[in-house]
This record gives structure tokens, sequence and C-alpha cells, in this order.
């Protein structure tokens, strides 16, 4: 009866595992603003986003002059904005302009996750109109009068908030379980071992249960590539390529994250080797 009991919390442990390390990842790297920015903070020198924001920035400036001065313009402002849109994306301060627009992303992102009641119209955006503005400058210097125009906003669309509204109730229920499903897993297993008979058995049964949360990783890691392409096709929309590089960006830090669990494999190892141990023999002495 011990032995079996045994084997239910461990199995359950096991069972509770995969969805302990998925969920530990979401509050540790997805509700975290701070993590969520230095996760996406390497995407500022990857040439997609760059030329994404680039784009933008230029289509942004053009407009703005054709509406403000729409006498006068030169027939190579296009070709300027461009140049001048590059320029800005290639500068050192870039990096430091992703990180600020991405916290004001994640602010976003949350908002529409946590609330059910959360409004769900438009669409996720980042904020470039300091992009906008320095290509405005730029252009001042071709004699562009690019003063006369008041500060103007430019929003570049990553995502529709209804389609992040749609993994509102999984996130909810898992940021939920981040709370409770680490420490259920460990009270599953300390009981385990307490129930168990002997040293020996509690060794064994200890090493099952790192072995069990290996195996729960190892699952976990094998999902993050159909989870990630089923919600990037769930996401993305047309003209809205900044979503792809970012959840794979965010969904990606989920495999070095399920990988660390991996290192459960050689202290089980090591715990079912102990309880293998043969026993000292007890010579009698007496005649």
């Amino acid at each position: 009866m011990r032995s079996f009991s045994v084997f239910v919390l461990v199995v359950v442990a096991t069972v509770l595992a995969p969805l302990a390390v998925a969920s530990t990842w979401v509050s540790a790297r997805v509700d975290d603003r701070r993590e969520y920015v230095d996760t996406v903070a390497p995407l500022a020198d990857d040439p997609g986003v760059r030329q994404v924001m680039a784009d933008a920035a230029a289509a942004g400036a053009v407009k703005a002059l054709q509406e403000r001065i729409p006498v006068g313009l030169p027939a190579a402002v296009t070709d300027w904005a461009d140049a001048a849109a590059r320029k800005v994306v290639d500068s050192p301060d870039f990096p430091e302009f992703w990180r600020t627009a991405n916290e004001d992303v994640h602010r976003q992102v949350l908002a529409v996750l946590k609330d059910p009641d959360a409004d769900t119209s438009g669409s996720i955006t980042v904020d470039a109109a300091p992009l906008l503005a320095q290509v405005l400058l730029s252009l001042e210097e071709r004699g562009i009068p690019v003063a006369l125009l008041p500060r103007l906003p430019l929003e570049v669309r990553v995502v529709e908030r209804a389609k992040v509204a749609e993994g509102g109730p999984v996130y909810r229920a898992t940021h939920g379980a981040s709370r409770w499903l680490p420490p259920l897993w460990l009270g599953l297993v300390l009981l385990a071992v307490l129930v168990a008979s002997g040293w020996r058995g509690r060794l064994r049964t200890a090493g099952l249960a790192l072995l069990g949360l290996a195996l729960g990783a190892g699952l976990v890691l094998l999902a993050v590539d159909p989870v990630t392409d089923l919600l990037v096709d769930r996401a993305e929309v047309g003209d809205q390529p900044l979503v792809r590089i970012m959840l794979d960006a965010v969904l990606g830090s989920l495999t070095p994250w399920a990988r660390a669990f991996l290192l459960a494999i050689p202290a089980g190892v090591v715990l079912l080797a102990g309880s293998l141990w043969p026993a000292r023999e007890r010579f009698d002495a007496t005649p």
C-alpha cells in the first residue's frame, strides 16, 4: 500500500511537471516587464525589425510633408526620407528607442490579457514618433521647412488587440497556476519521499521525481516550435510582420528556460544510483 501511494504521488507530480515549467516561465518572462524587454531588446539588431521601422518612419515623414506642405516639395523627397530613416535605425540610439517602445508594448499587451473586459478595438502598436521626428529633422537639413510642422504621431501596428484578447483566458489561467503549481509539485514530491520506506526508497523516490521533472521539461521543449507556429499563424495579419519576429523571440525564450530543468536528469540518476548502493554485510564475530 505504501509503495502504491508513492507511485501515485510521483506520477501525479510528473503529470504536473510540464505545466509547472511553463507557468513559471510565464511568470518570469512574460509578466515581468524588465524580463520581457530584456528578451526582445536584441531584436533592435534584427534586419527585419529595422526595415519595418525604417519603412514606417520614411512613409510617415513623406505623408506628413505631402499633407502639410503640399507645394514645393522636391521630387527626391521620398528617396531622402528613405535614406534618413535608414540612418536613424542604424544609429547607436535605436536600441534604446526599441527598449522604451517595448515597455509600452508590454503595458498594452498585459492590459488586454489581464482584463476580460478590456477594449479590443484597434491594434497593439509601437510608438515610432521619435523616429519620425528624427527623419523630419534630417530632411530640414535639405531645406524642407519641417520646423513649421507640429509634433506628429506615428504608430506601427504589431497585432490586433482582438487577437491578443483570444489568448486572455489561457494567460489568466496560466498566470494563476504559476502561484500554486510549483509548490504543489514540490509538496507532492516531499510527501512521496516521506511516505517511501527506508532511506533507499526515499532516494529512489526523489530520483524518480527529478527524472519526471526533466521529462516534463522535455515535453515543453518539444511543444515550443509547434505552439509558436500556431500562435504566429493566428496572430499574423498582412502588413504586421513585427508580430512574427517578436513572438519568435518571446516564445523562443521558453526553450532555454525549459532546458535548464534538464539538469534534473543527472541529479535524478545520482539519487537512483545511490539507492542501489549495496548494503554492507554484517559479520557475527561470536564463535
